[in-house]
């Protein structure tokens, strides 16, 4: 983790000059995560024959501070929004990888009380946002949840899940970075094309079908609801939640749209279509595996 956490500081330093504060502020908070789950280890270790300590929650707390899930995510938003897109996308898809890996080997009947908290918490901070960069960290949070709940079922449910995840966020950032935006505000100016391809990729995220994004949380849904259906209940109606403030969002920017009549030099040049149609292999992905 701490290799990691060194090679993720050049991520962040590496194309934006102004980022200094917040990479110090990141790099304080690993090492306090880091210090926290080391002392935690350490005092577990030396009681180990004794009964339940407060101590032994403390390793699952740390990590969840270094990943930033919830309800350890309020340093997310405040040093997420300086860093240059690249380290956008790795802080919100690789550096969750390690502390999920470390709590399912350990602390796996915490799990699922840490991913149904994660998934009410994105749910309900996301309602009042119009950063496009926030809209991403509390659907990042929603997702860990997701996340946690795939690895429940399986390794290879959490590998298909989290590669789409990727996509799906690569794609974004990638379409803010090309267009410079940050603020759903900056999407007036754009074609509806533009904005129906941001559109179409939140709603993705969301895993409203048939986009990709519906697939890997259908099989979620699908593996849990003959052990648990009050929890198949709450991923659903939180997901609709989610999937209620993309549409409240983004959709009065599609009711005020300007005609482009260089649309298709627009996609030849950029190829964007191709990142388009992605969003439309759900279906076809989801008549595969079933």
């Amino acid at each position: 983790m701490e290799i990691n956490l060194i090679n993720f500081i050049f991520f962040i330093l590496m194309k934006k000059k102004d980022s200094k504060e917040s990479t110090i502020k990141y790099f304080i908070i690993q090492s306090s995560g880091s210090i926290l789950f080391l002392f935690s280890i350490t005092i577990n270790i030396k009681y180990y024959n004794q009964e339940f300590y407060i101590w032994a929650m403390l390793p699952p707390i740390a990590l969840m501070l270094k990943s930033g899930m919830a309800p350890l995510h309020s340093w997310i938003p405040e040093i997420v929004k300086n860093f240059n897109y690249l380290s956008l996308l790795m802080i919100l898809t690789m550096q969750k990888i390690i502390p999920i890996f470390i709590l399912f080997s350990s602390w796996y009947n915490l799990l699922t009380w840490i991913a149904i908290f994660n998934i009410i918490k994105g749910s309900l901070m996301g309602l009042n946002q119009n950063s496009l960069i926030k809209l991403l960290i509390f659907s990042s949070i929603n997702n860990n949840g997701w996340l946690i709940f795939s690895m429940l079922e399986s390794i290879f449910m959490f590998m298909i899940f989290f590669t789409i995840y990727f996509v799906l966020n690569m794609m974004i950032i990638f379409y803010m970075k090309f267009f410079k935006i940050k603020w759903i505000i900056q999407m007036k100016s754009k074609t509806k094309f533009q904005k129906m391809y941001l559109f179409f990729s939140f709603l993705s995220l969301a895993g409203l079908p048939p986009f990709l994004g519906f697939t890997p949380k259908w099989m979620i849904l699908f593996k849990m609801l003959n052990f648990n259906s009050l929890i198949c209940f709450l991923l659903i109606l939180f997901s609709l939640l989610t999937l209620y403030f993309y549409i409240k969002n983004l959709t009065p920017l599609l009711l005020n749209s300007k005609s482009n009549q260089n649309w298709y030099s627009f996609l030849l040049k950029f190829n964007m279509e191709m990142l388009f149609l992605v969003n439309f292999t759900g279906i076809f992905m989801w008549l595969f595996l079933t």
